[in-house]
Parts: C-alpha cells; sequence; structure tokens
C-alpha cells in the first residue's frame, strides 16, 4: 500500500507550528506527513436514522406482499446528518527519509529540504521526532488550522484531526503504534466563548 499523507494546509492566519524551538513554514502551500508500514486503515460512514415500531405490525422479511400483517411494519425515521470518519494504525520507526514534505526549518526554504536522508540533521525521520512532530503540529489550535487527507484514491479531503495516540512497543530500537483518526468535513464555525449574548 502506498504512503498516506495528512497535509496542514497553510494558513496566513495563525503562526506556523513550532517543534523543538523551530517554526516550520512550508515550502508551497503545506506541510505533508507521511503516513508508512501502514498496520489498518478504516472508514466509517455513519448514517443514523431512528427506527419506530408499530403495535401488531409484522416485519416483511421477504421482500414482497406475501407476508399479511395488521400494517406496513415498522417506521424508519432520517433525523440527523450523515458522517464520516477515517482510522489510521500504523508502525512508527526511524526511517532512512523525512516523513516531512514540505514543511522545513524557517529560513532553509530549500524545496527536497525534508527529503534529505537520515545522515543530514534535516528532516524528521526518527520514530521520537516523528512522535513529537505529531503532538506538537497536529493540533487543532485554531479554525485555520485546516487539514486534508490523502489516500487509497481519496484526494485533498478535508478532515479535520480528532485523535492522535502512540504505545510504545519496543525500545532497541524505538517503535512506535500510532492512531490518528479523522473527521471528514470543512471546519466552518467556532465558539466565541467571549461572546455571552
Amino acid at each position: 500500500m502506498a504512503d498516506i499523507t495528512i497535509k496542514m494546509v497553510k494558513q496566513d492566519s495563525i503562526s506556523p507550528p513550532t517543534f523543538k524551538g523551530i517554526s516550520y513554514v512550508p515550502c508551497t502551500t503545506s506541510i505533508d506527513y507521511s503516513i508508512r508500514n501502514i498496520d489498518s486503515l478504516t472508514y466509517d460512514l455513519d448514517s443514523p436514522v431512528q427506527v419506530i415500531p408499530i403495535p401488531e405490525t409484522q416485519v416483511n422479511v421477504t421482500g414482497s406482499d406475501q407476508v399479511n400483517s395488521e400494517g406496513e411494519g415498522p417506521i424508519i425515521l432520517k433525523i440527523e446528518g450523515n458522517s464520516m470518519n477515517i482510522n489510521i494504525r500504523w508502525t512508527i520507526v526511524d526511517e532512512p527519509t523525512s516523513v516531512v514534505n514540505g514543511g522545513v526549518p524557517a529560513l532553509q526554504c530549500v524545496c527536497n529540504v525534508c527529503e534529505c536522508p537520515s545522515s543530514t540533521v534535516k528532516g524528521i525521520h526518527t520514530a521520537n521526532d516523528q512522535l513529537l512532530f505529531l503532538f506538537n503540529t497536529f493540533q487543532n489550535r485554531s479554525i485555520n488550522a485546516n487539514f486534508e487527507y490523502n489516500g487509497s484514491g481519496f484526494s485533498d479531503v478535508p478532515v479535520l484531526v480528532q485523535k492522535v495516540s502512540a504505545t510504545l512497543e519496543s525500545s532497541s530500537p524505538v517503535t512506535y503504534k500510532g492512531e490518528i483518526r479523522l473527521s471528514v468535513g470543512d471546519t466552518t464555525i467556532t465558539a466565541d466563548e467571549g461572546d455571552s449574548g
């Protein structure tokens, strides 16, 4: 399976994320994090309905009109909207090249810098650095911090990072089991806590 990428889309109205004291500024339009070593990928489309059983009715499971009943059967109401979530589990290990593509240290913005091999200082490739980068960068700090999902035929799908977690599996070599949960949809509104009415 090819890498999955999650983009943090550049927004001028918020300050860039800081990692190890360095502000990351994208070369192009986004900071991309590549998820490699995928263990599982789950898409959940939730279309909630409310089922109201009617007294003295029989559910017709034949799909025809041959079942005699006193009424039509349960009423199904669609009273809520649909939602979709993406859940990714992967193994985080030291990588030979950076998993961050596009986001480079400020004042060193030469494209492809983040794809340098691990023999250079630039780039984020160790398991520990990946973990720190994820937790420091992929937070919903502002309504303007938009994210996009790319993978398995999907391209530039707007998402919101709902959860990021990691479990240490091994200390030599350092290995984590990572999990990220994304909610599909545009972020359009936020609560103004300063407005009391």
